[in-house]
């Protein structure tokens, strides 16, 4: 009967010890695609932004781009002409099952 007690108490902890590990495994996971996808979309806006000094006029959308090329991981970005001269640039990281959004308006010229 003691020996049935003890099994199921070390039973009991290794479930919950693997159970622990799992969920933080999980949530290392999340964190490092949440991350990832705003590093994502700072690429869009760093591609926008070496657009925009090749030609001042680029206003056309950055297509999604894997990067690295073969992770799944990819980043798009938008411009358009904003108010007084300005132009605003929208960029989306996505990463696992998390997307990110930037928004920057830029005046260019002085």
């Amino acid at each position: 009967m003691l020996a049935l007690f003890v099994m199921t108490v070390a039973s009991s902890l290794v479930v919950a010890i693997v159970d622990s590990q799992l969920l933080r495994h999980a949530a290392l996971r999340n964190t490092r695609d949440w991350d990832r996808a705003r590093y994502l979309a700072e690429s869009g806006l760093n591609h926008a932004f070496a657009e925009l000094e090749k030609n001042i006029e680029f206003r056309t959308e950055i297509a999604w781009t894997e990067f690295p090329v073969g992770s799944g991981d990819r980043y798009m970005a938008t411009l358009q002409d904003g108010p007084k001269g300005t132009v605003v640039i929208q960029s989306v990281g996505s990463a696992g099952s998390f997307n990110r959004y930037l928004s920057v308006t830029i005046k260019q010229g002085g």
